[in-house]
């Protein structure tokens, strides 16, 4: 489903969370899930490929964050559609064009146990109120059949 749905919850969540509407930081799981799923750069491509290796489904995956981390790494979080929560190093050499084609992952973590005390937690929180539903409900089978009629 496209993130553009589910942008209204931002402002949602922000509030829940004690987060000034509209405020940047709060957002940031958004722009960095339309990258994930959409941007053609090689450097989204080749995380998009990775986390599918590793099982996710890029289409209902939240890219938390993804910030560098020195020259040869950026760190990220990501939120599966299986509501379990993934640290990780994308590690490439930053400095020299083209070598994030060949990026990897490094250091893949399970912090769903223990997110809530993560320096991110509260963007992770965000992620969780914003994210689209894994599962299909009656009130999308509803909203589905009045959009045909």
């Amino acid at each position: 489903m496209p993130a553009e749905l589910y942008e209204a919850w931002g402002p949602l969540a922000s509030l829940l969370y004690g987060h000034l509407p509209g405020s940047r930081r709060s957002l940031m799981y958004v722009k960095c899930t339309r990258l994930m799923r959409a941007s053609r750069f090689s450097l989204w491509a080749r995380l998009r490929e990775l986390l599918a290796e590793r099982g996710l489904t890029i289409s209902t995956t939240v890219l938390v964050h993804l910030f560098p981390d020195g020259p040869e790494a950026e760190t990220g979080v990501v939120l599966s559609d299986g509501g379990r929560v993934y640290e990780f190093d994308l590690v490439y050499n930053r400095m020299r064009e083209g070598s994030d084609r060949d990026a990897v992952i490094e250091h893949w973590q399970d912090i769903t146990d223990h997110w809530q005390a993560h320096p991110l937690f509260s963007e992770i929180a965000d992620a969780f109120v914003w994210r689209p539903s894994a599962r299909r409900t009656y009130l999308d089978l509803a909203e589905e059949t009045a959009q045909a009629i």
